[in-house]
């Protein structure tokens, strides 16, 4: 913490952001990144390129910018992150590298109305920047200010896509309203989805949303899709779980686990 209010204080917001987002890309080359960071080195092993991927809550662009890579020329990354300051930072960020296949929205998914109210919370004197949430969903978390964010349907969105292969969503909390958004894109295109889920409730709501469509729930264990049980009891972390369709099972045998 005394590190980051350091470099806010020679960087300032938005030189700060760009040191983080280059500093991950750089950790990442190199194969630096610890257990936090499995999800975006297994996506060598699950996209192919002409992939069309969606990263939903793209933040920095750490997904962003590696699924750009591996998809190529002929595929296609939409890239979704409301808030100013990142949305910005990656915008700099696919500039300075010439990136022509990443196209960057600066929306919201799936909330009421035309626009929703977000914000970054305020945590031990400084702002949260992993930490940007819906305010209305958050009442017991202090924002300093607040941005208003223009809200789109998913299917809206997607409409015009010829296919879409994956789908990373981290949204703070409302992976099922950005899903329930966008209901009509799964049934048409069936992508594998990666959400965060830190409550059981949660998640079985949001499994009982895609399993119509044919999506089985898997977790992530040393490099391999391990399927996972929504229902069952006991304490449940903080992770990132992959729902994938039954006709997707046959080309990713060899990485679920037996």
């Amino acid at each position: 913490m005394a590190i980051k209010k350091i470099l806010l204080k020679v960087l300032g917001e938005k030189g700060y952001l760009r040191f983080m987002s280059s500093t991950y890309q750089r950790l990442f080359r190199a194969g630096l990144l610890g257990k936090e960071s499995q999800d975006v080195y297994f996506l060598k092993k699950l996209i192919r390129p002409g992939d069309y991927c969606a990263d939903i809550g793209a933040h920095l662009g750490y997904f962003t910018l590696n699924l750009s890579k591996l998809v190529g020329p002929t595929g296609k990354v939409i890239a979704i992150e409301p808030m100013p300051p990142f949305h910005a930072t990656l915008q700099q960020q696919l500039e300075r590298r010439r990136t022509a296949n990443v196209t960057l929205y600066q929306v919201a998914l799936g909330g009421d109305g035309d626009y929703v109210e977000m914000g970054i919370p305020d945590t031990s004197g400084s702002k949260h920047f992993a930490m940007a949430r819906v305010i209305d969903a958050n009442p017991h978390l202090h924002f300093s200010g607040s941005q208003k964010i223009k809200n789109e349907k998913g299917d809206r969105l997607f409409a015009d896509l010829p296919r879409l292969d994956y789908v990373k969503c981290d949204v703070e909390g409302l992976e099922y309203q950005v899903f329930a958004s966008m209901t009509a894109t799964l049934q048409k295109h069936h992508p594998i989805l990666l959400c965060e889920f830190f409550d059981r409730e949660m998640r079985i709501r949001f499994y009982e949303l895609v399993k119509p469509f044919g999506y089985l729930p898997f977790g992530l264990e040393n490099g391999k899709l391990a399927p996972i049980d929504v229902y069952a009891g006991g304490q449940i972390i903080a992770q990132n779980d992959y729902f994938v369709p039954r006709e997707h099972l046959d080309r990713l045998k060899p990485l679920i686990k037996a």
